[in-house]
């Protein structure tokens, strides 16, 4: 199946295999081929890439510029198949995403840029920060540290006693079986409270960046984001001057109404560093 969707540009429905899953996607070519690929990991959300219209509109602008740009849900998002892995199986996903598009006979094999949206720019870093075909990161609306932005709201929606009952969920566990007293449903899934304790909130991106050489990093935050402050957002500095980062004005979480400065910011980075290689 595929079908133009602006001029110069051709949409492709596509899937892959994480492991034994099936993950579902859109690739995105623009006529000029081979062309330097982009991929795009979504936040955590039921739905995947297709609940937010800024991913489908980022990879057509991406296309008029001359990038082919993957747009794919996470396994238990969207379309894909399997569970919700709170941000490490999901890794391997986006591992296999990476080695499609530049497996892809339209996309130049050397390299690709990688786009992140909130859990999926800690993911996108963990999975690729060490592959030198990385040409560069684009987090937006990222947080550096999740023990500390999963904290941070807990506290300020229902206090510090309640953050300290949650941090006590797994060993309680180890005894009795809360079953759904400790699930709560976020963005359309369905979680484990003990889950995010042991597995999200053990993903510290800037202190892996802080660690290794990575490509070059942009970081974008909206100034009025309802998840991620800006003060977590200078945690991103100590990775170090091949982090960049910029605010958008007036902007919450999903960028609404500053869609276009991030969009255009976002590109124009990336063919500051495409120029560059």
């Amino acid at each position: 199946m595929q079908d133009r969707c602006e001029t110069r540009i051709m949409k492709q429905a596509v899937e892959f295999h994480s492991g034994s899953l099936i993950l579902q996607g859109e690739l995105y070519l623009p006529d000029r081929k081979p062309a330097p690929g982009i991929l795009v990991c979504h936040a955590m959300h039921a739905e995947g890439f297709r609940w937010l219209p800024l991913y489908r509109l980022f990879a057509e602008k991406a296309c008029e510029r001359g990038f082919a740009c993957l747009l794919f849900d996470l396994r238990g998002c969207g379309q894909s198949q399997g569970t919700f892995d709170y941000g490490w199986g999901e890794q391997e996903d986006v591992r296999a995403g990476f080695e499609f598009l530049l497996s892809h006979n339209d996309v130049a094999p050397s390299g690709a840029f990688v786009v992140g949206r909130s859990l999926g720019g800690t993911i996108a870093l963990y999975a690729l920060a060490h592959d030198q075909r990385v040409k560069g990161f684009a987090l937006w609306a990222t947080p550096p540290d999740h023990y500390k932005n999963i904290r941070n709201f807990i506290v300020s929606r229902y206090g510090r006693l309640r953050f300290l009952s949650f941090l006590l969920l797994p060993y309680i566990e180890r005894f009795h079986d809360l079953g759904k007293a400790v699930r709560i449903e976020l963005f359309g899934l369905t979680l484990r409270l003990t889950e995010l304790r042991r597995k999200t909130m053990t993903l510290q991106g800037a202190k892996l960046l802080s660690k290794i050489e990575h490509p070059p990093v942009l970081v974008l935050v909206g100034e009025k984001d309802e998840y991620v402050t800006l003060g977590e957002m200078k945690e991103w500095e100590v990775a170090g001057g091949t982090v960049r980062s910029q605010t958008l004005a007036d902007a919450g979480h999903t960028f609404k109404g500053a869609e276009d400065s991030a969009i255009l910011a976002t590109l124009e980075w990336f063919e500051h560093l495409q120029a560059k290689h």
